[in-house]
């Protein structure tokens, strides 16, 4: 029994290793952290998200994953939005601290956007410009030879310039949005080696949408989508559907491909602050050796009035 513990310790050890090696020098697969909870808060991942209703919106999200599995990935995010409504423009910011084993991601970035009314709806566009850090201890890392002088001894970390640019299409019914993150890639060289494979920042793209339908007079249906694609690894789709009861209590299911079966819920404690818990229940290989994902997030707004003249376009549950 000791062996076989010993074993799976070891397997266990190695699995984080792999991931924090192909994460330190290639860098070909998903940067972005993985969220459940995106349709609760694409700002996230669509810079055209910010001002979207005559709300203040500051968001508090902290996600576990990969549960029992020490060194996994931990995510803590801060998102602040509001609109400016007499010159329909929406203005926010965003913090990210993402960690995985030796490696620590940290950006933080000042989002802006327009809006103009389309049809039923309107149009938004979106911009994001920050800093991006990553940093890695090596020092915790272990290595066949102990002095190797194409590995750093200690801690280092790369600085970029970083950018994201979105668009979306939304009614008080449905939306549908686009964006990428990382818009200005580069390299992450973390040696002073001439090297050809060195770790890139690749721009990741998004496709989001979503529509709304009433069931009944206090139950309705809203079913979700989100493509993610990133050079290098297969197009991962997240499915989602929300049952929500009185505009207050949000019950939902979702299907991540490859990866998880999730489940989240909502409640609305009062009209300005809001509490969500999601649950992540692995399907891929990795799940014979990690537990669960969870995720929570507390939500705190401030509703505005909107401008006399200007016609209010506010799609549902954007708060």
């Amino acid at each position: 029994m000791r062996k076989q513990n010993k074993n799976n310790q070891l397997v266990k050890q190695f699995l984080l290793l792999l991931g924090i090696l192909f994460s330190v020098f290639y860098i070909n697969a998903q940067q972005e952290p993985m969220y459940t909870q995106n349709n609760f808060d694409r700002l996230t991942f669509n810079p055209a998200y910010a001002g979207s209703s005559n709300w203040i919106v500051t968001s508090i999200k902290h996600r576990s994953q990969f549960v029992g599995l020490e060194g996994g990935p931990a995510t803590d995010i801060v998102t602040i939005h509001a609109p400016w409504q007499a010159r329909s423009v929406g203005f926010g910011g965003k913090f990210v601290s993402d960690r995985l084993g030796a490696t620590t991601q940290t950006s933080v970035s000042a989002i802006g956007s327009y809006h103009i009314g389309l049809g039923k709806g309107k149009m938004s566009g979106g911009i994001e410009f920050g800093i991006f850090n990553q940093a890695i201890d090596f020092s915790t890392l272990f290595k066949n030879d102990k002095i190797d002088n194409a590995i750093p001894p200690g801690k280092t970390a790369k600085t970029r310039l970083d950018g994201a640019f979105g668009l979306q299409y939304q009614t008080k019914n449905y939306f549908l949005g686009f964006s990428v993150q990382h818009l200005f890639g580069g390299s992450l060289n973390f040696t002073d080696f001439d090297r050809s494979i060195v770790a890139n920042l690749h721009r990741h793209w998004f496709l989001s949408g979503g529509y709304v339908k009433d069931i009944t007079k206090t139950l309705s249906v809203q079913p979700c989508f989100l493509l993610k694609k990133v050079a290098g690894v297969p197009m991962q789709v997240d499915l989602y559907t929300n049952f929500i009861y009185q505009d207050k209590y949000t019950l939902g299911v979702g299907y991540r491909t490859g990866d998880a079966l999730t489940f989240a819920a909502k409640i609305h404690i009062t009209d300005a602050i809001r509490v969500s818990y999601s649950y992540d229940f692995r399907i891929s290989p990795i799940a014979k050796y990690s537990g669960a994902a969870h995720e929570f997030m507390l939500r705190y707004g401030i509703k505005l009035l909107p401008p006399q003249q200007i016609k209010e376009i506010n799609p549902r549950y954007y708060f």
